[in-house]
């Protein structure tokens, strides 16, 4: 079922890429953008030139009036937005996930809000985003999705055989100009195949209808952790069993005690 939609369920750091940058990769989705030298998707005259930078944003990150509920909101859902940007070169992104027990020759709808901060392009192909569904979608330029404006792709689609919705959304910038793209609050809404867990439409607000499993017996384990003055804590969930994740800002260093 869809997975962190709003990006709240943490992430993992991805290898260094040239030039020590350590881009994040939400958990629930698969990150790549292209590489360097590489043309830019459906584009074989604009070769990329840069590695953009892909992270979270915290409210706590973002002016007031870019929070959650403000004017200029870069938050759509929850405490986090990603970002995905370069400050001057051709660049392409793309976030993948697979969808599966989903009701085979159903109608199933997919929105993905995007957001594209122009920096006084005038090339209205200069900017790209799209979203695709088992092979098919489509791009919309930067002029049609307007500049720092929410443009919400919705894609209406038809389950096939499998019960399987392999998604992709990608954006890219042609020109070496500084380009942000911005994604948050993704929802999917679908039929669940006979006998399969509910869909997660990525929504926390939105009532499936399915009572929460209870969590499993077993012992309780409990970590304590002390937070120096000015600074706050935000939990997410680890995948892997018997491990901690810890990330931590510039100018912190951990000590195990």
């Amino acid at each position: 079922m869809l997975r962190n939609g709003n990006f709240m369920e943490g992430w993992q750091d991805m290898p260094p890429a040239p030039g020590f940058l350590v881009n994040q990769q939400p958990n629930g989705w698969h990150l790549e953008w292209i590489e360097p030298g590489q043309t830019l998707y459906d584009d074989p005259n604009t070769v990329c030139k840069g590695v953009p930078e892909c992270l979270h944003k915290l409210h706590t990150q973002l002016p007031a009036h870019e929070q959650l509920g403000a004017p200029n909101a870069l938050i759509l859902a929850g405490d986090t937005t990603y970002k995905m940007f370069h400050f001057g070169a051709p660049f392409g992104v793309t976030l993948a996930q697979t969808v599966e027990g989903l009701q085979p020759g159903t109608l199933a709808v997919l929105t993905v809000p995007i957001q594209v901060h122009l920096h006084g392009e005038t090339d209205a192909f200069g900017a790209e985003s799209s979203v695709w569904i088992n092979g098919e979608g489509r791009w919309v330029n930067g002029f049609d999705m307007g500049d720092r404006q929410w443009f919400k792709h919705k894609v209406e689609f038809t389950v096939p055989a499998d019960g399987r919705a392999e998604i992709a959304i990608q954006v890219k910038s042609k020109w070496p100009r500084a380009k942000d793209f911005f994604i948050d609050g993704i929802s999917l809404e679908a039929q669940a195949a006979t006998g399969a867990p509910p869909v997660d439409t990525g929504d926390p607000t939105v009532d499936t209808g399915v009572d929460p499993e209870p969590t499993p017996p077993g012992e309780l384990k409990v970590v304590h952790i002390q937070l120096p003055t000015g600074l706050s804590l935000r939990q997410g969930t680890c995948d892997t069993p018997d491990t901690i994740e810890l990330n931590i800002p510039p100018g912190v260093e951990i000590k195990l005690v």
